[in-house]
C-alpha cells in the first residue's frame, strides 16, 4: 500500500504538471545551431515543407526540451557538425517545449510524411507513451510509431547524486523507513522509472519533486530540498568538481569513471555485476533503462530522404568535433542506425514497461 500510494501521488503530480505545460507551453523557436534561443515563436501553420527529396535548403531539427539541457546541447552540436559536412543544407534547431516532450512529439507525429523537419525523440517520451496507452497514466493523443528513428545521437548513463557524506546504504535505509525525495525529470520520466524501480525492489519508496530544468533539479539537492538528484553526467560535472554534490551510483552494469572531485578522480559503482555498489541487496539489471535519444524522420518519408539522413548521421558520428565533445561531457559513444536503432528502442520500451510494473507493484 505504501508503494502504491507513492506512485499514485507521483501520477497526480504528473497530471498537474502536464496540465500546466499545456497551458504555458510554446511553439517552436528558431535559432541557429550552437546559439541560445531567446524566445519562442509561433508554429508554422503547415508542418509539411514540400518535397522530402530536396537538394538544398533549411532543415529544422525540433528539440522538444528547453534550451540549455543535454538534449538541446546535443541537437545543436549535431546541427552544427551536419552543416559542416553538408553545407548545401542550413540546419537549425527549434525548441518546442511542453509536456516533458509530449507537445513536440504530438506536433511531429501529426506532420505530413513529406516534411523536411527532423525530430529528437527521447526514450522517456517513448516510455511514457507506451505506459500511458497501456495503463492510462496520462492522456496520449499521438502515435509514437509515426516517428521513425534513423540513428542514436544521445546515449547517457543516469547518475544518482547525493550530498557529500551520503552513501547508497543511507539512501536505501531512508527509502525503507520513509520515502526518498528525488529531483530529475518528472513523474514516470526515465530517471524516475530507473531509480524508482530500483528502490521499489529494495523495499523502499521514492517521490519525484518536480523542478523546471536540470539546473533547478541540481540546486534542489544542494539546498537539501531533495535527497537525491538523478541526472546526466553533464548535468552534475561542475558541481561534483566543486565538491557540492557527489555521484554515488551509476544506473549501469558498469562502474563509471570520469568524474573529478576536489580530491581527484573517482569511480562511481554500478547497480549490478561485480562492481555493484555496497548497500544494494541484489543486482538491479531491470532498472538499467537506455537513456538519451534519436534523430528521427516522419514515418512514410521517401526512402531517399531516410537514406540521406542516415548518411548525415554517420558523417556526424565520424567527426571528432561530435564524438570527442560527447566524450568530454561523459556521454557514451553508441552508434545504431535504421532497423538496429528501431529494434533497440522497442527493447528499451519493453524494459521500461517492466520497470513501471515493478514501481507499481504489478506482478
Amino acid at each position: 500500500m505504501k508503494k502504491f500510494s507513492t506512485v499514485l501521488l507521483s501520477l497526480m503530480l504528473a497530471a498537474v504538471m502536464l496540465t500546466g505545460c499545456a497551458q504555458t507551453s510554446t511553439a517552436p523557436t528558431s535559432t541557429p545551431a550552437g546559439t541560445p534561443a531567446a524566445t519562442d515563436a509561433a508554429a508554422p501553420a503547415d508542418p509539411g515543407q514540400g518535397s522530402t527529396i530536396m537538394e538544398s535548403g533549411t532543415i529544422r531539427i525540433i528539440a522538444p526540451y528547453g534550451v540549455g539541457g543535454t538534449a538541446d546541447a546535443i541537437a545543436r552540436r549535431y546541427a552544427a557538425v551536419a552543416g559542416n559536412h553538408f553545407p548545401q543544407f542550413n540546419f537549425i534547431v527549434e525548441n518546442m517545449t511542453g509536456g516533458d516532450g509530449f507537445l513536440g512529439a504530438d506536433f511531429f507525429a501529426g506532420s505530413s510524411p513529406d516534411t523536411t523537419d527532423l525530430f529528437v525523440l527521447g526514450y522517456g517520451v517513448a516510455y511514457r507513451h507506451d505506459i500511458g496507452r497501456e495503463h492510462g497514466t496520462e492522456e496520449v493523443i499521438f502515435d509514437r510509431h509515426a516517428i521513425q528513428p534513423i540513428a542514436v545521437i544521445d546515449d547517457r548513463t543516469w547518475i544518482v547524486y547525493a550530498n557529500p557524506g551520503v552513501s547508497v546504504s543511507d539512501i536505501i535505509e531512508m527509502g525503507n523507513n520513509n520515502r526518498v525525495r528525488m529531483s530529475g525529470g518528472n513523474p514516470l520520466s526515465d530517471p524516475h522509472l530507473a531509480f524508482g524501480s530500483l528502490l521499489a525492489a529494495e523495499g523502499g519508496d521514492v517521490i519525484v519533486v518536480p523542478y523546471d530544468g536540470g539546473a533547478m533539479q541540481r540546486q534542489a539537492l544542494i539546498n537539501n530540498e531533495v535527497d537525491v538528484f538523478v541526472g546526466t553526467t553533464q548535468a552534475g560535472m561542475e558541481e561534483v568538481a566543486a565538491g557540492l554534490i557527489v555521484p554515488i551510483l551509476a544506473i549501469s552494469e558498469n562502474e563509471f569513471g570520469g568524474f573529478v572531485t576536489p580530491e581527484g578522480s573517482i569511480i562511481v559503482p554500478a547497480v549490478a555485476g561485480p562492481n555493484r555498489a555496497e548497500g544494494l541487496s541484489q543486482d538491479h539489471v531491470g532498472s538499467i533503462l537506455p537513456a538519451g535519444g534519436f534523430i528521427t524522420v516522419r514515418r512514410g518519408a521517401d526512402q531517399a530522404w531516410v537514406d540521406l539522413h542516415t548518411d548525415i548521421a554517420r558523417a556526424v558520428w565520424a567527426d571528432p568535433e561530435f564524438y570527442e565533445w560527447m566524450g568530454e561531457i561523459l556521454l557514451n559513444h553508441l552508434e545504431l542506425y535504421g532497423d538496429d536503432a528501431e529494434a533497440f528502442l522497442e527493447e528499451a520500451a519493453s524494459r521500461a514497461m517492466a520497470a513501471f510494473e515493478m514501481l507499481m507493484g504489478i506482478n
